[in-house]
């Protein structure tokens, strides 16, 4: 289930899993896609995306996967692409809170965030190398112009586990917090400090940057 809220020039998108995980699968993506673009005309300026459950998302449901055919799944990688370019375009700015774990196609979508927080118990993972696959969501793109080469290797290469703290020295990671209440702090300050500058502005430094 996914909620949205808009407060003084400050969206918030919230996740809630409907099992035990934040997954990407169809319909999420799909009810993303529409959120973003319903934001994207209002008076935000920045967005902030919250996942709650432990975790912030997990990406695609390997066993629904697994049941697609070849043409299936590549129009499931073009749907999961559209959300993220269209997080590129907004002129919003947006920033990833997350707490708990953040794994595959969870991982392409905290990429796509303009700014990345965690919580020090977080988990990250991008475990397609133990099953012979890569992400068909464009992390092989946007994360090596994120993270250095060393630990990117690590996170694609081995998909083994890693922490906030691994992903903070990466470069992918801002910050990283003790608590929940310490990182929802620092977002509503961070938040506020852009929510000041002009949404022109904002709409052309995303452009400039780039990801």
């Amino acid at each position: 289930m996914i909620k949205y809220s808009i407060e003084q020039e400050i969206a918030t998108i919230e996740l809630f899993p409907e099992d035990k995980f934040n997954i990407l699968n169809i319909p999420t993506i799909i009810k993303l896609r529409e959120t973003f673009k319903e934001i994207s005309i209002s008076q935000a300026k920045v967005i902030r995306v919250k996942g709650h459950g432990g975790s912030f998302a997990v990406g695609a449901d390997i066993r629904q996967m697994i049941k697609y055919s070849g043409f299936t799944a590549k129009k499931f990688s073009i749907l999961g692409n559209s959300l993220f370019k269209l997080m590129d375009s907004i002129p919003q700015v947006i920033i990833g809170e997350i707490d708990g774990f953040c794994m595959g196609g969870g991982v392409d979508f905290a990429a796509s965030c303009d700014f990345r927080l965690a919580t020090k118990k977080s988990k990250f993972a991008h475990p397609g190398a133990k099953l012979g696959i890569i992400t068909g969501f464009g992390g092989t793109q946007r994360l090596p112009r994120l993270m250095k080469p060393a630990h990117l290797q690590k996170l694609f290469l081995f998909g083994d586990m890693v922490d906030a703290e691994f992903m903070k020295e990466a470069n992918f990671i801002l910050e990283t917090f003790e608590s929940v209440d310490e990182m929802n702090n620092f977002a509503d300050n961070f938040a506020k400090k852009i929510a000041r500058k002009n949404k022109l502005f904002l709409g052309e430094y995303k452009g400039f940057v780039g990801k």
